[in-house]
């Protein structure tokens, strides 16, 4: 909804400036690009004052917005729409929202892990739930609310958190010693599960490589917050790696006709083991030895890698740096 205003007063206009020899390509990387300001302050935020991360976060945040839409204008604009823009783009989405996340934990002062892991969870599932469904219907739908309606709300907090009063007024008890601010995170929830139960009721049976990839993440979510040993952005780095493979997979699946994508197999099985050991499944073993975190991060790492270096080496032909 909030898509046509922003589009006539805001994306419009930077687009008649923008010049036509920058490649759409490079207009992703550079906006997405924008946010490793934002990782980089979460990582020492009580370097910054909480006025100088919100402003940080502020600016960053709607420099990568306009160019996630000016990118897509662009290639319109200049005949050079290709299959790896399509793929680049979303891909840069799903870490620009995973780093949006990690800064808005970081910015609030949260402490609590399950805040952190559950909103990445969703969103990574909500990324690979809307691109089953595009490898499986060959279309891309868009439900009424979104990341867009997300940001705007966020925008607006971080615009009143660089004063003082309004950052009070975010941290100020609202029920149960909860803060107001909780408010923004179960909203992004309702809004992330919302669109899920859409895109899932439109699919009519979910695939059943979307419902591995659902408990695998909800398994590493689990092992991840009962570990207050790991620290925050490890544990941020272990989940987005393993849900950016799937969901880097599944959107280089629907570019290759009979290509089923399913969640990465060792990871899985990594994460199953995990879970038994910590004793869910009943394990008189408790805790996830800091050797176990390093080999599955590791290989995350890699696997996410490897899913990236297979989408651009496929569609590397339709790399544009400059246009004529």
């Amino acid at each position: 909804m909030a898509r046509p205003a922003l589009m006539r007063w805001w994306f419009a206009p930077l687009f008649r400036i923008m010049p036509r020899w920058l490649a759409a390509n490079l207009v992703t990387l550079m906006s997405t690009g924008t946010l490793v300001l934002v990782l980089v302050m979460s990582l020492t935020p009580t370097r910054w004052s909480a006025g100088s991360l919100a402003l940080a976060y502020l600016l960053a945040m709607n420099v990568y917005v306009a160019g996630d839409h000016l990118d897509g204008m662009q290639a319109k604009a200049t005949g050079t729409s290709s299959p790896l823009g399509d793929w680049l783009d979303h891909y840069c989405d799903v870490w620009a929202g995973g780093i949006l996340i990690f800064g808005f934990w970081t910015l609030c002062g949260m402490t609590t892990l399950w805040a952190l892991y559950g909103m990445q969870a969703l969103l990574l599932f909500g990324f690979g739930v809307t691109f089953a469904e595009r490898e499986q219907q060959r279309a891309l739908h868009f439900t009424r609310y979104g990341t867009l309606e997300a940001i705007c709300v966020v925008t607006g907090v971080c615009a009143t958190w660089l004063l003082p009063a309004g950052r009070g007024w975010w941290q100020a008890p609202l029920v149960a010693g909860l803060p107001r601010y909780s408010l923004v995170v179960l909203l992004g929830a309702l809004m992330c599960v919302g669109a899920c139960v859409v895109i899932m009721r439109r699919m009519g049976r979910v695939p059943s490589p979307v419902m591995l990839f659902a408990g695998g993440l909800t398994a590493l979510c689990m092992l991840l917050a009962r570990d207050p040993s790991l620290s925050p952005i490890a544990g941020w780095w272990i989940l987005g790696c393993y849900g950016a493979t799937y969901v880097g997979r599944v959107m280089y699946g629907y570019l290759v006709p009979g290509h089923h994508s399913w969640p990465d197999r060792v990871a899985s099985t990594g994460i199953g083991a995990l879970l038994l050991w910590d004793g869910v499944g009943g394990s008189a073993a408790s805790g996830v030895p800091a050797a176990a975190w390093w080999a599955l991060g590791g290989y995350c790492t890699l696997s996410a890698t490897h899913a990236v270096w297979r989408a651009m080496r496929g569609l590397r032909r339709y790399w544009v740096w400059v246009n004529r």
